[in-house]
């Protein structure tokens, strides 16, 4: 798997300098072959890569296209207006970026979990329509440096890029940034939550694994747990038959809860290798499920112990 570049950045220079490297794209028109005569479409445009050289999407005229840089560099202005500290991770996957931001000075302690939480921010954009102008809550865990995307808050925002409010770009960050960096108040409960109701393990295996279907993601998110995974393949079908095995004989846990099994995933996601962003973000949507219903009510299915 190709590597993806990271930028590393905590001033509003670092941040300009890594966006240079960042994709441009442009709107063009559209022309059809039809039956050896060219016309032009005029109910729609075109996004072009012009870094990658490829055709992205159709869209409508009035569609407002933001540039990747245009967007990241519009967040470090607002942050150095407000006076913000901050660390900032690049990563541009296809045609989106994934911008990760942190608050080194915003933290919260929960006293039942004896652990501290910093808060940040995740900032997504793309050439694709496969996402709008997207801005969600993301937190770390500082005792296992995990990493937490939170989509369902309310506080979350998505914004399609027809929208009148995205061609001001600038107001549009100032607002949403202030919003979302003074309120984090929702974290504290939906842990707790989370914490109350517990499985037996032979359920959360098949929990995990309607969530996770290929195996090899499976395979790590349940050895944090103390599990592993046994895959036998029958050699006339060549269907492959998956049980489970519970390793960690010494602390005798037959249970876990929502917690536990959300910073399994996390851990993975956060200290796994070879992830693609596109692949961290869809998984910790899956993720989040185990922070929004309760163990009972999740999808699990019949595993063979």
């Amino acid at each position: 798997m190709e590597q993806i570049p990271v930028y590393e950045c905590n001033n509003l220079n670092d941040v300009k300098s890594a966006t240079k490297n960042l994709d441009k794209a442009s709107m063009v028109l559209l022309k059809i072959d039809d039956s050896g005569v060219i016309k032009d479409v005029d109910n729609f445009k075109g996004i072009y890569n012009v870094s990658k050289g490829q055709f992205c999407t159709s869209v409508v005229p009035y569609y407002n296209l933001i540039q990747h840089k245009e967007y990241i560099d519009g967040f470090a202005e607002a942050l150095q207006r407000l006076n913000i500290k901050y660390e900032m991770a690049i990563k541009q996957s296809g045609n989106r970026v994934f911008v990760d931001i942190e608050f080194p000075d915003k933290k919260h302690e929960f006293k039942k979990l004896n652990e501290t939480f910093i808060c940040g921010i995740r900032l997504v954009n793309s050439y694709d329509k496969t996402t709008g102008i997207f801005i969600v809550p993301r937190f770390k865990r500082l005792a296992c440096m995990n990493g937490m995307i939170i989509t369902s808050f309310e506080k979350t925002v998505s914004v399609k890029h027809t929208s009148k409010m995205v061609s001001e770009i600038e107001k549009f960050i100032e607002l949403r940034l202030n919003d979302i960096i003074s309120r984090y108040s929702d974290l504290q409960q939906w842990v707790s939550n989370s914490m109350e109701d517990s499985l037996e393990w032979k359920l959360c295996c098949g929990i995990i694994e309607k969530l996770f279907t290929q195996i090899k993601h499976r395979e790590q998110i349940l050895k944090n747990l103390g599990i592993d995974i046994v895959v036998v393949e029958d050699k006339k079908n060549k269907k492959k038959n998956v049980s489970y095995v519970w390793t960690d004989k010494d602390k005798k846990k037959l249970k876990f809860t929502r917690w536990e099994l959300y910073n399994s995933i996390t851990q993975y996601l956060s200290h796994g290798e070879h992830i693609s962003p596109h692949i961290e973000a869809l998984f910790h949507k899956r993720a989040e499920r185990l922070f929004t219903t309760p163990l009972r009510k999740m999808p699990a299915i019949k595993i063979v112990i």
